[in-house]
């Protein structure tokens, strides 16, 4: 056995109990310290990290959460009881449209008045051979318009607005303008689509019109006072302006090569002219002027056109003369039916944003002029 000297040389540990008990003090004072430090860490990341309250609000108004908003930007949390609500609670929509949707001049009993049983006896750039014509089609774009509105006003009420959370007014209102935005622009392509393709297919098939104004039919006798002749098919030409028939620009406006349209006016043939068909006429005009047998220019008639055909014609028109009671006023020597109508003919439409533009350019519009959405 080791005696007790040896033994405690070989423990490292001090054996005076007066350096014990410094050792002690020493580690006691450092967990105090490193207990105060670890105090103050938590006490530290609580204030840069205070805890959150659910706090529950009855009957909040907008004002109160811009207030809340404002004071806790990071923090407000408002989750919603119900998720999503539907547009037609809430927003609203007051649409302006081309007054001539709503006027006489798209009625039936207009587009009857305007009908003339030898249309197609008329020069093709003379109002009287597709007056009517063109506005059935005018008419026709006008329901087409009103019943896409009405669809796109219905796809509008029908549209959710879904958040888990409490928008701000400047969140929502950006989100519902930018839905509606899309469906407005999206709507006209609905009508322009099948317009273009009907255009498309028109003048690639070279359908002939029965008022003869894209490709005149007729008969030529071979001799004066023969009993044969020959079947022809010639297409119409126009110019771009009825008193200068300018060549080349005629050479280029074949209805055979392009949709072309002339600006319409009422045109005077003797009674000698009409007795035979007008296909001579057809066939060569513009390049015979209108004095060419006493063919005379009575009256032009402002915004509206003649065309290969009628819808390449209504398409060009502004419209102009519907604006102006004195050319309204001159209708009625030409279609002596409209006398005989209950209608206010004469009252020319009310003053428009979308005058002077072409019913090309107000189709994709769809004829309206405002359009503006109430978020309440």
């Amino acid at each position: 056995m080791p005696d007790e000297e040896e033994y405690h040389e070989d423990n490292d540990e001090p054996t005076d109990p007066t350096i014990v008990i410094k050792h002690q003090r020493y580690a006691t004072r450092l967990y105090v310290l490193l207990l105060i430090i670890t105090i103050y860490i938590v006490f530290i990341l609580n204030l840069m990290n205070p805890q959150t309250r659910a706090i529950a609000l009855s009957n909040i108004t907008p004002s109160l959460y811009n207030q809340l908003r404002l004071k806790h930007p990071e923090t407000l949390s408002c989750p919603c009881t119900s998720t999503s609500i539907s547009y037609k609670t809430f927003v609203s929509n007051t649409i302006l449209s081309h007054p001539i949707c709503t006027s006489i001049f798209v009625t039936e009993e207009w587009i009857n008045a305007l009908y003339d049983l030898y249309s197609s006896s008329y020069l093709v750039m003379d109002f009287r051979t597709s007056a009517s014509s063109q506005f059935k089609f005018l008419a026709a774009f006008c329901s087409l318009s009103k019943t896409l509105i009405s669809q796109a006003l219905t796809d509008i009420d029908n549209s959710q607005l879904i958040t888990i959370q409490l928008l701000s007014e400047n969140e929502i209102q950006s989100e519902i303008s930018g839905n509606i935005e899309i469906i407005q622009s999206s709507t006209p392509s609905q009508l322009i689509r099948p317009l273009d393709f009907l255009h498309v297919t028109t003048q690639s098939i070279f359908f002939i019109s029965a008022l003869k104004t894209n490709f005149a039919v007729y008969i030529r006798l071979t001799a004066v006072f023969a009993s044969t002749g020959k079947f022809y098919v010639a297409p119409t030409y126009y110019s771009p302006d009825p008193n200068d028939f300018d060549e080349a620009a005629v050479q280029s406006s074949s209805c055979e090569l392009t949709s072309s349209v002339t600006p319409a006016g009422f045109f005077s043939l003797t009674r000698a002219d009409n007795i035979f068909p007008n296909a001579f006429i057809y066939e060569m005009w513009p390049y015979f002027s209108p004095t060419h047998k006493n063919l005379t220019i009575s009256s032009m008639i402002d915004g509206f056109f003649g065309g290969c055909t009628p819808l390449d014609a209504v398409l060009a028109s502004t419209f102009d003369c519907l604006y102006n009671q004195s050319c309204l006023e001159i209708l009625v020597d030409y279609f002596p039916q409209l006398n005989s109508t209950d209608l206010a003919w004469t009252n020319p439409l009310s003053v428009s944003s979308l005058k002077n533009q072409s019913l090309k350019n107000i189709l994709p519009k769809l004829f309206v002029e405002e359009w503006s959405t109430n978020i309440s």
